[in-house]
């Protein structure tokens, strides 16, 4: 039996995580500090990014359209 975990899949970098999201590094590092976006924090100096963590915080930033009654 074998079950798929996320160690296997892609981390993204401050730089990568910024271009995979649209924003610029320091906006993405802004988003991370006030916990926006999850990360995990590695030997206190690096940060990585799951793409499944940027998704959630793109999916956070959706706004749902409205229609006009008129």
């Amino acid at each position: 039996m074998s079950t798929q975990n996320d160690y296997n899949k892609p981390t993204f970098n401050y730089p990568t995580g910024a271009e995979y999201v649209g924003l610029s590094v320091r906006q993405l590092k802004r988003a991370a500090e006030a916990g926006k976006i999850g990360r995990y924090k590695l030997g206190g100096l690096h940060v990585r990014f799951s793409q499944a963590q940027l998704d959630a915080y793109l999916k956070s930033c959706e706004i749902a359209p409205t229609t006009d009654a008129e």
